[in-house]
Parts: C-alpha cells; structure tokens; sequence
C-alpha cells in the first residue's frame, strides 16, 4: 500500500511523504516531508496497525526512510534524530525494539539500492 486515506483528507496521502507522527490523546499530529503538518482525528494506535512505521514512544511512531541517527544513553534511553533535524525520545521499553527494526529496513534499503 503505497497511500493511506486519513479522516478529513480529500485525497489519499503518500505513505512515503510522512515522516513521523505525534499523538495527542485520541488526534494525530501527521508530520509531512514536505515541511506541514495536519491533525487527524485518528489516534495513533491506528496508525500502528495499518502502516509498517515504528513506534518508538508512547507518543510518537516514525518512518524508518526518514531515520538519520540512532543512539542509546546506556540502556536507559535514547533518541532518533530525522532528516528534517527533529530528535525524537525512544522510550527504554521500545530501544531493542526500535534498533531490531532500524537495522532490517536498512538492511532492505541496501539491498534494494543494489538491485
């Protein structure tokens, strides 16, 4: 699935134009590449399930293509810093998780470079 249709959007969105999405109670803040953002009225839950972004906080889910930087502070935290400069909190629950996923998309990426 290359689009998603969000609630009060017209027209399909490309997957790939979002870069990260913030929650806010039951609204999600859409972060595109391009530079705006739109609130939905989609929690971020729903995201989760239908999109194969990572969720790397409570309040925050990414898109892997956009990821610039990943660092841990000793096991207890860490961050993810995007190509646009924002840096997002990793929550210590999700840090195995995140790298896990870090690594096989850019192990895809890769592999889809040389083909």
């Amino acid at each position: 699935m290359n689009t998603i249709q969000l609630v009060g959007h017209p027209e399909p969105v490309l997957i790939n134009s979002i870069v990260w999405l913030e929650g806010e109670a039951n609204y999600t803040r859409v972060h595109y590449l391009a530079g705006p953002f739109a609130i939905v009225t989609q929690p971020l839950h729903w995201f989760e399930q239908n999109i194969d972004f990572i969720r790397v906080h409570r309040s925050a889910i990414i898109n892997p293509m956009y990821v610039q930087e990943f660092g841990q502070k000793r096991g207890r935290s860490g961050w993810i810093r995007l190509i646009n400069g924002k840096v997002i909190p990793v929550s210590r629950t999700r840090l195995e998780q995140t790298e896990t996923r870090l690594v096989q998309v850019n192990s895809h990426l890769q592999l889809d470079n040389n083909l």
